[in-house]
């Protein structure tokens, strides 16, 4: 079944709610903009499987548009990708109508898409409602929210708190490398919290462990976990990282699957419940 989303879009003119053509398309487009930086920050190898279509259209005030998520490759099930993307789109988008604290997976270019979906709101639109279905509390702008909306998406973007640097560890994915101005060696990798890509300077044992890997496997988007110093540009935003050591981590499709630890013959042929009874009264043999 095809995940589908449905936007409203309200304008603000003189005897009319009809929005105008540009405010109309650069609010739907900014809004798709978002789910794609959302997906690719929760996409391992960074990458969007996911076509967003139109499959319906009211003309009714509001305005309504229907879109249904697609596979960009024939065949491909996009389902539960779809869904995994539309829950912290959704999720991300009413929080910062409250808060200004970063959202999961919401990457510096979906932050800057997210702060004009909210603006156009509190200009030429007077109002915009996304409805996601899955159980999810819709989206709904209007001039109150989206003002307080835009104004923390900026205090995320452009922080007044000073830089300052930890000692600590991240998860990324690793998708390139090269040398910085000084000549020294750089790991290219992309948060796996948040989608940002990170320049990594390596050195030491984690130089070592870099340097013993096959070409192939940094440009094929490996897992790691660095350990050193983060620089951050302010709470929660990293800017860089000098990583004195790296573990590579298993892909997911190295990681074992329900088949590998599964026991079909663990209980000896009993039902689950006359096996844990057995085990809970003493009389397992």
């Amino acid at each position: 079944m095809t995940r589908t989303i449905k936007l409203k879009i309200l304008g603000r003119g003189v005897d009319t709610d009809a929005p105008t053509v540009d405010d109309l398309l650069d609010q739907v487009r900014d809004y798709f903009e978002i789910l794609r930086g959302v997906e690719q920050a929760v996409a391992e190898d960074g990458s969007s499987a996911i076509e967003w279509r139109i499959v319906s259209a009211s003309m009714n005030s509001p305005l309504a548009l229907e879109a249904g998520a697609f596979p960009r490759q024939f065949a491909m099930n996009v389902d539960h990708r779809a869904k995994v993307v539309i829950t912290h789109a959704a999720n991300g988008l009413n929080a910062l109508q409250t808060s200004s604290k970063r959202p999961p997976f919401f990457s510096e270019k979906a932050l800057a898409r997210a702060e004009r979906f909210f603006e156009r709101v509190t200009n030429g639109l007077s109002e915009t409602a996304v409805e996601y279905g899955l159980g999810l509390p819709p989206t709904t702008l209007n001039r109150d929210n989206a003002t307080s909306a835009a104004a923390n998406v900026k205090a995320i973007l452009k922080p007044q708190a000073k830089p300052y640097r930890e000692i600590g560890s991240i998860e990324a994915v690793a998708h390139g490398f090269d040398r910085d101005g000084w000549g020294h060696p750089i790991l290219k990798v992309r948060h796996r919290l948040t989608g940002d890509d990170i320049n990594c300077r390596v050195a030491g044992r984690a130089l070592e462990a870099v340097e013993a890997r096959q070409v192939g496997d940094i440009w094929s988007s490996c897992r790691v976990q660095l350990f050193g110093t983060i620089y951050y540009k302010t709470l929660g935003r990293i800017s860089r990282m000098d990583a004195q050591e790296i573990r590579f981590l298993r892909g997911r499709f190295e990681l074992p699957t329900l088949d590998d630890v599964v026991d079909e013959r663990f209980t000896g042929g009993l039902l689950s419940e006359d096996y844990l009874e057995r085990m809970h009264n003493g009389k397992l043999s």
